[in-house]
């Protein structure tokens, strides 16, 4: 019955964490109907590609929890329609979750209808999750000093997804004990180090009308990997017995 907004740069573990959950759902058999709206070329504005618009949601939500359910035509019986499917199906033990992917491309109006789908209740008891999925850009328009979303932003709990930063080698070694090998069979010891300062770059930002310096680290699962990749391909080459920091060098000049 909350409201979730989970953000993070490109490639840092959102889709993962959303496929961990629904396969989570499917593995133990909760009884919990996942929707998930979408529209192909999603944008917050219909001159740079289609908006997914509230009814769009309504009708997802039918389709999702009443199968082969005909939508009523104008858009207030088929909202009517949607609370009394919600309503039954929870009344027999199941919930429901909203998941919008790419959610930083929502359009304002939308997001502040979400807050009519967030209101849904039997009672006191609440008929639909949202979790909204997005790029940093979704922070920014969760803002509470935005007031077209207030309403929307003061019942929504954000998490966002740091870089790994200092958690690099813990990743790799999961990563590559699930391949059943030894992380210190792969790596030399200068490689980790290697990984991070290649994943860093300088950015400028204005605060307070001055233009300021900062290095941000791209530390992310996505990157991490491909850097990796190249790499130890790199390392295939040569024959090298090991990924090292040259290496790693070697695979960001050859990318």
């Amino acid at each position: 019955g909350g409201r979730l907004a989970v953000v993070a740069d490109s490639g840092g573990g959102k889709s993962a964490l959303r496929q961990d959950m629904i396969d989570w759902i499917n593995t133990t058999g909760e009884r919990v109907t996942v929707i998930e709206p979408y529209v192909i070329g999603m944008e917050d504005s219909h001159r740079r590609g289609k908006a997914l618009m509230a009814a769009d949601i309504t009708g997802a939500v039918i389709r999702a929890v009443s199968p082969g359910t005909s939508l009523r035509m104008s858009l207030q019986d088929r909202a009517a329609q949607m609370h009394n499917i919600l309503k039954a199906s929870a009344q027999v033990g199941q919930r429901h979750v909203l998941i919008i992917e790419e959610a930083h491309a929502l359009a304002i109006p939308t997001l502040k209808h979400l807050k009519r789908f967030y209101e849904l209740q039997d009672g006191f008891k609440k008929l639909l999750s949202i979790i909204l999925i997005g790029q940093t850009e979704l922070e920014k328009k969760l803002s509470e000093h935005n007031p077209e979303v207030r309403e929307v932003v003061q019942r929504c709990e954000m998490v966002k997804l740091p870089p790994l930063d200092n958690h690099v080698e813990a990743y790799l070694r999961h990563k590559l004990g699930r391949a059943g090998l030894q992380f210190d069979a792969v790596f030399a010891g200068d490689a980790v180090d290697a990984i991070r300062a290649t994943l860093r770059q300088a950015v400028s930002e204005t605060v307070r009308g001055q233009r300021q310096a900062r290095e941000q680290s791209l530390c992310y699962p996505l990157a991490i990997n491909n850097l990796v990749t190249r790499a130890m391909n790199e390392a295939v080459k040569i024959s090298a017995p090991k990924v090292n920091a040259a290496l790693i060098a070697a695979a960001v000049r050859g990318a």
